[in-house]
């Protein structure tokens, strides 16, 4: 009876400890927390790069999912790979400047890192300035008529 109780015991114990599940754990160095954030955005898995990104970053990975959602999954899949990765800066911000190929280019990339605690965090990019059409079809009419103002402005002064 004492040996069946054991058993049982040991059965119980191992269960509750295969049930439990470890979290992998995050990388230190802050290249290789960039490399894992960027596989894993390349493979859509997006939670997983949430807990590389500070909160600002976990913002922004919130509206690309979003984005990426309403895409084809096997358009969206990269392959990524670092062809050089070199990241500086003081204290707790770095600027990491690297040159990325996947499967459709090679392009340069900029990424900035915070350290929280001691763990490296990837940030938000830098906003873009982005410019509608309209503004930029607009901009030359502008300049024409104050060109034009200018001109018609001198011929009456003359």
């Amino acid at each position: 009876m004492k040996t069946i109780r054991s058993f049982f015991c040991f059965c119980v114990i191992l269960s509750v400890f295969s049930g439990c599940r470890q979290e992998e754990p995050k990388p230190v160095k802050p290249e290789d927390v960039l490399k894992q954030y960027v596989y894993c955005i390349d493979k859509n898995e997006f939670e997983k790069a949430r807990g590389l990104s500070t909160p600002a970053g976990q913002q922004w990975l919130s509206e690309l999912e979003a984005i990426i959602s309403n895409e084809q999954t096997d358009s969206t899949v990269l392959n990524t790979k670092f062809l050089s990765l070199s990241c500086e800066g003081p204290g707790d911000t770095l600027q990491c400047s690297c040159v990325l190929e996947d499967q459709y280019e090679r392009y340069t990339a900029q990424y900035r890192l915070v350290r929280i605690g001691e763990q490296w965090l990837v940030d938000a990019p830098e906003e873009e300035i982005i410019i509608e059409n309209d503004i930029i079809e607009s901009v030359p009419d502008s300049l024409l008529e104050e060109y034009l103002q200018d001109e018609i402005g001198k011929d009456i002064q003359e």
